[in-house]
């Protein structure tokens, strides 16, 4: 079967995958083209930073971690540090209730106030104050640039005005139907808001952009055992975080995620001496939660932790259309492509529909309505009485596991004769098991098949219900596809641009130019690509340059190469007949050791030559070729090993290679000629590139620390 009869919808770049529906899923492991997964579980235990109470936690964009305590002092964690650094707070950070940081500055509020305050990161100078005589200020929340969004109440209502550095009023956002909220926060990639409200009887509130009626709600202590939220925090991006206790007698202690959706990603727990919790802040790749006893850092785990529950996704393509044939063949199969750890297991579940068009349209709609949760959404559509389902589920294979492979899982379709069908994929991890993830996923439905190159008696097994021999040629498909794909691939495995680099070693070797396993991939590509240059020129300068051209590209070149005898030549003592030769030149001359009889014959150097030996002044300086190259001490120790034997396969065989490594500063001139540059200091690399009296170490920002201002500090 040729590759180009296979007809199929296909969801493997970001784009098509956004047009599926996501229950629990790493929405920034998809953006960043690694594939869909499960939201990554947090490690456990957690790291402690003790200090006397702790709240208003925050991670800066640059990922360092501000919190501050019960004395008003800030903590500062960089993530080079192993400690945190103290120093002085001043207005009210000294008593924030939340601290949002910005990508240039930091907001604060306090516990009761109109007021809302912007502070320098650094230095932690107040920069201004924004006031709200006639309103009360309820608590802030980041919009993912330099403007902050606050949660007022003046006589109109409640509102979420946002406001930008400056301190102005850029868009306020209308709320209906609020009633005592505690906090905010902002999901800036679905654009919604999240509320938590309420005294006894807490939920959550999401709305739109635009603000109004919520879109939905829930009840915070569906959550948990009669949950009860004490801090509400975010991502900043699509994930919300519940920090609080069970109403149950032992009180434990937990952070419970949810996403944009309201769909639970899992909890961490915590101990209940760190409860109750005072505020709780993530990023992409941790969480930290403040208590009585200090902070507390969770880091992302890539296993399963141990006694932990399992992690799971799903995702639901949209409404799949197969057009009709005269052989009423409808679907052939589903594909996924996947890396499925031991320990996992993927499912692969479809549900179709034909004649019924009200059910179609009215499930069609409901999975493109924003306001209904994407879990009750593929919920109903599974659950759909009148439509026709089925499942296939595959577990995770060791070996796969030993040798990191994806492999392809293939779930018929060919009993399906409804022309509308939805796939539904889960992936789930068990405790200790790596995370699935899932590249690829395929919904054939017939070109043509291979059960067309059957007698026309077998042809009419395909019409019976489980069919072995349907099945069986199902099997073909799935490997004779396959290899048809890879036969159709073969073409991009030899080009320069798409091979791989154990493709791109195959094809140096077989097109004969120079070649070291060692070389980086961008410098395998580049060389292929110059393959047709340096072949055509091997013995020749032109050649040498275009190999040189090819491993160290850039403009000014980065190399030079030098060939005494043909590019200056010897000197010629001129006549009154020839004009002698201009210099520079080479000057060549016999050796010390030579011997003419009563002129230079010397004791002890005196070498008589052998017979038919031939001695030329020149010889030795003849057939010399100087090859400089401008490289970094790290450059220098990856290239050493490899680059003078490449450069001499390039040489001609009469000729002796010259290797020289220098700096920059070799090919400058004074000149005009385009080797001139103004440049900065050079940073310094101590015990590799650093140059004594040029490279000069940079200065660090300046805190004030809780002993005061030492002399020499500067506040910007």
């Amino acid at each position: 079967m040729k590759a180009d009869q296979l007809k199929s919808y296909r969801f493997a770049t970001e784009a098509q995958w956004n047009s599926c529906l996501f229950v629990q899923a790493d929405r920034e492991s998809l953006r960043k083209g690694e594939g869909v997964r499960p939201v990554a579980p947090y490690a456990q235990p957690a790291t402690r930073y003790r200090s006397p109470g702790a709240h208003a936690p925050a991670i800066t964009p640059a990922g360092e971690i501000l919190w501050r305590d019960d004395d008003g002092a800030i903590h500062h964690l960089t993530p080079c540090d192993y400690t945190p650094e103290k120093s002085c707070a001043l207005g009210f950070l000294a008593q924030a209730k939340r601290i949002v940081p910005t990508k240039t500055s930091l907001w604060a509020i306090g516990q009761s106030t109109n007021v809302v305050e912007r502070y320098e990161n650094d230095s932690l100078t107040r920069l201004l104050a924004v006031k709200r005589p006639d309103a009360k200020m309820f608590d802030i929340a980041g919009d993912g640039h330099d403007s902050i969004w606050v949660l007022i109440q003046d006589k109109d209502g409640w509102h979420a005005v946002r406001i930008n550095p400056r301190g102005q009023d850029m868009q306020t956002v209308d709320f209906k139907g609020i009633s005592n909220p505690k906090a905010v926060v902002y999901l800036r990639r679905k654009k919604r808001f999240v509320v938590l409200a309420g005294e006894q009887y807490q939920k959550l509130d999401w709305f739109a952009a635009e603000g109004g009626s919520a879109l939905f709600s829930l009840q915070v202590a569906a959550l948990h055992t009669c949950f009860q939220a004490d801090a509400l925090g975010s991502d900043s991006s699509e994930k919300i975080f519940l920090a609080g206790a069970d109403g149950d007698e032992d009180r434990r202690a937990y952070v419970v995620i949810l996403d944009a959706d309201g769909n639970p990603l899992g909890d961490v727990a915590m101990d209940r001496n760190d409860a109750p919790a005072t505020g709780v802040a993530a990023s992409r790749t941790g969480l930290v939660v403040t208590g009585p006893r200090g902070l507390l850092q969770f880091s992302v785990a890539e296993v399963v932790p141990e006694g932990a529950d399992h992690v799971q996704c799903m995702l639901m393509t949209p409404l799949l259309f197969s057009p009709d044939r005269e052989d009423s063949r409808r679907w052939l199969r589903v594909e996924a492509t996947a890396d499925l750890p031991e320990g996992s297991s993927l499912e692969i579940a479809w549900t179709a529909t034909d004649n019924d068009v009200v059910t179609r349209d009215r499930l069609k709609t409901m999975a493109t309505d924003d306001s209904i949760p994407a879990n009750q959404v593929i919920a109903k559509i599974l659950n759909e009485p009148e439509l026709r389902r089925g499942q296939t589920v595959f577990h995770g294979s060791a070996k796969l596991a030993e040798r990191s492979e994806k492999a392809i899982y293939s779930a018929k379709l060919f009993d399906v004769k409804e022309r509308y069908l939805w796939v539904c994929v889960s992936l789930t991890a068990a405790s200790g098991a790596r995370l699935p993830v899932l590249s690829e996923l395929n919904v054939f439905y017939p070109g043509r098949t291979l059960m067309e190159d059957l007698p026309s008696i077998y042809q009419r097994e395909e019409e019976q219900p489980d069919s072995f021999l349907r099945a069986l040629v199902g099997v073909l498909e799935t490997t004779t596809q396959g290899l048809d794909r890879r036969i159709g691939s073969m073409g991009s495995r030899i080009h320069p641009a798409m091979a791989t680099e154990p493709w791109l070693d195959f094809v140096a070797r077989w097109l004969g130019v120079p070649w070291d396993d060692a070389l980086t991939l961008k410098q395998k590509r580049a060389m292929v690509l110059h393959a047709p240059d340096i072949a055509k020129g091997r013995g020749t300068r032109a050649g040498l340059e275009a190999l040189l051209e090819a491993l160290i590209p850039g403009s000014p070149s980065r190399f030079r190469v030098t060939d005494a005898t043909a590019d200056l030549g010897f000197a010629v003592i001129g006549t009154e007949s020839c004009a002698g030769s201009s210099l520079p030149a080479i000057l060549g001359g016999n050796t010390r050791w030579q011997p003419q009889l009563n002129v230079s014959a010397v004791l002890g150097c005196l070498r008589l030559p052998c017979a038919g030996q031939f001695e030329d002044g020149a010889a030795r300086l003849a057939g010399r070729v100087q090859v400089e190259v401008v490289a970094t001490a790290a450059e220098r120790n990856a290239w050493s090993p490899w680059l003078l034997a490449l450069i001499t396969e390039m040489a001609p065989l009469t000729a002796r290679v010259d290797l020289r490594w220098v700096t920059a500063q070799t090919f400058h001139t004074d000149r005009l000629d385009g080797t001139m540059t103004l440049e900065s200091p050079p940073e310094p690399h101590l015990g590799t590139d650093a140059i004594t009296g040029l490279a000069i170490l940079p200065e660090r920002g300046v805190r004030l620390s809780e002993c005061g201002a030492p002399m020499g500090t500067r506040l910007r």
